[in-house]
């Protein structure tokens, strides 16, 4: 027993929002990363939450968690994850760190950094995140961000990242734009074209509504208007103009009223079933001090 409350307590214990990351003003995903008495559980990451990635050894998983962090704006632990995962070769974390270094998220902003790494993950055979690695490397070949701006190079990266199947550099080389990178103003890489242009130049739609939508005026007819004028000696005030009834409201009645001539029928045929039933009671009822009753059956014809 003591063993089964102790699962339960443990599994509310997990399922509880802790509230120490919300004072702090911690940003996390998972669990908390405040550091306290290590015998409180409320300020300790637990064994599944994210932040106990950064204790794990690099794995596939355990990157994909720095990813998480990232998202979730826990960039300190993220960068950790990320820094361990490139020392085991991993190229998504590559990238991924890159973006942060580019970005100054959780680290300082160093652009030259951020397009070292962008290089060895364009060199590297990945076969999943090799061909990103290339078209983010093309990319800041193409803007010259951190490096000499190169646009041939970059097109040689470019091709081969399409080439291998990477479809924003299939659009960057049919239309000089793509997405698969953005600045902070959400903007993709290149010269861009006129259906990425096109929301920002159509402005607000029709569908958005206004915060502060106009009050309709308000029309009064001339029986709600009251002339504010004194009454002469010995004239009694106006009476006040007539209410027109409500009207009855539209709908379905749940419960229509029958006529009275509909409603004794129904009633006298309930009645009457209820005798039948009472007297077939007794004509079937065979006890003690009752008179049996002979029910002859009509015999079938002998042919």
């Amino acid at each position: 027993m003591r063993t089964q409350l102790a699962i339960i307590a443990f599994l509310a214990a997990l399922a509880a929002p802790s509230t120490a990351a919300s004072v702090a003003g911690v940003s996390f995903c998972g669990g908390t990363v405040v550091a306290g008495d290590p015998t409180d559980m409320d300020n300790q990451p637990g064994e599944m939450s994210l932040q106990a990635a950064v204790d794990q050894p690099a794995s596939l998983t355990t990157c994909g968690k720095g990813y998480l962090l990232a998202k979730c704006g826990d960039h300190e632990n993220a960068n950790r994850i990320f820094d361990k995962c490139i020392a085991a070769g991993y190229v998504g974390a590559m990238i991924w760190k890159a973006l942060q270094v580019e970005n100054g998220n959780g680290t300082e902003q160093d652009l030259k950094a951020a397009a070292e790494l962008l290089r060895r993950a364009a060199l590297s055979d990945d076969p999943a995140y090799g061909p990103i690695g290339r078209l983010h490397y093309a990319t800041v070949l193409h803007e010259g961000r951190g490096v000499a701006r190169d646009p041939d190079e970059a097109l040689r990266w470019f091709r081969r990242a399409a080439a291998e199947g990477n479809a924003e550099a299939a659009e960057f080389l049919r239309s000089g734009y793509h997405t698969g990178a953005r600045d902070r103003q959400a903007m993709g890489s290149g010269t861009p074209t006129a259906a990425a242009l096109a929301p920002l130049a159509a402005g607000p739609q029709p569908s958005e509504v206004p915060l502060h939508a106009p009050v309709p005026e308000v029309v009064s007819t001339a029986a709600d208007q009251v002339a504010l004028r004194p009454l002469a000696s010995g004239e009694a005030p106006a009476p006040p103009p007539p209410v027109a009834e409500a009207a009855a409201p539209a709908g379905i009645l749940l419960m229509p009223q029958l006529p009275a001539d509909t409603v004794r029928p129904v009633a006298g045929g309930a009645l009457a079933l209820l005798l039948a039933a009472f007297l077939g009671g007794l004509l079937f009822r065979r006890g003690a001090g009752e008179v049996p009753l002979r029910v002859r059956l009509p015999q079938p014809a002998v042919g």
